[in-house]
């Protein structure tokens, strides 16, 4: 696998929430609590539906008290501007999708720190450049710029990206694939270790689900790191089957060697431990790993 110290990523998509009442509107429809986000800060969040499912996962960045952004992982900014202005009514509110250039900056540059709190993580700014340290191991910062703005030196080839992909297996961060929007609970992906949901704020679509699971349990799927051998990689969504049944569903996935590769998958409590096969794709799996739940 490469090491490139800049990635170069597809276009990112992000929605922008401007105006007097840009954080009253975002308090009132995404997952995170707002109120432990100062200016100049940023936050995992989500949309949820009024069932608790998974309408967009997203970096909420907090440039100023009436500007907030919506950094996309998964789906358009079209499409995500759309279904919010349907909640606008009379708030003074302005919402805009656009599209940004954007890259990875590697372990190997330098003032990479991992970053220390869920709820509220430092935009970092270079001049027109917004940069965001990610988690994990090997550290990263994703950088977004003019589309134009990208660096020459920056690597967009197949395994670069793939390399990259992969970094966010081994940390845990999904990305939500147009397939699986409004299908999975924030616990099982991850979301409440991320810090992405709030139970001490006030209502939100699907806050009574988030805090069911979190005082009364009864969450029975948790994300998995997998390994398995492979021909090709599985697409989201592909089933992953168990002894008596469906085990759980692949989220995403990235190759780590010639016909190897590691994805993380939703898995049921049984499921993990009784893998047999990727249904139709009948790709052996090699270990599942349960990806710890705050």
């Amino acid at each position: 696998m490469t090491s490139a110290p800049l990635v170069a990523l597809p276009a990112v998509h992000i929605v922008d929430i401007s105006g007097a009442d840009a954080i009253a509107f975002a308090q009132a429809q995404f997952s995170s609590n707002l109120a432990e986000l100062p200016d100049g800060h940023w936050q995992w969040s989500a949309w949820l539906s009024a069932q608790g499912r998974v309408r967009a996962f997203f970096h909420l960045l907090r440039d100023d008290a009436a500007h907030l952004r919506l950094v996309l992982r998964g789906g358009t900014a079209n499409a995500l501007r759309d279904a919010l202005a349907r909640y606008v009514l009379r708030a003074k509110v302005t919402l805009g999708a656009s599209e940004y250039g954007a890259f990875i900056e590697r372990e190997t540059a330098a003032g990479i720190v991992n970053p220390e709190s869920p709820n509220a993580m430092r935009i970092e700014r270079d001049g027109g450049r917004t940069a965001l340290a990610l988690p994990g191991e090997p550290r990263r910062r994703l950088v977004l710029c003019d589309s134009g703005s990208v660096p020459a030196d920056a690597d967009d080839s197949d395994e670069a990206r793939n390399a990259n992909a992969l970094a966010d297996i081994d940390a845990g961060l999904v990305t939500l694939d147009p397939a699986l929007e409004d299908k999975l609970l924030p616990a099982w992906i991850g979301l409440d270790t991320l810090g992405a949901t709030s139970t001490n704020k006030g209502c939100y679509p699907g806050q009574e689900i988030v805090a069911r699971l979190h005082f009364k349990g009864g969450n029975k799927r948790w994300l998995h790191r997998i390994a398995f051998s492979a021909e090709r990689l599985p697409a989201p969504g592909t089933a992953l089957e168990a002894e008596g049944g469906e085990a759980g569903f692949v989220v995403c996935s990235a190759w780590t060697g010639t016909g190897a590769g590691a994805a993380l998958a939703v898995l049921g409590e049984r499921g993990a431990g009784h893998l047999q096969k990727l249904s139709s794709l009948g790709l052996g799996l090699l270990s599942a790993e349960k990806i710890g739940s705050r």
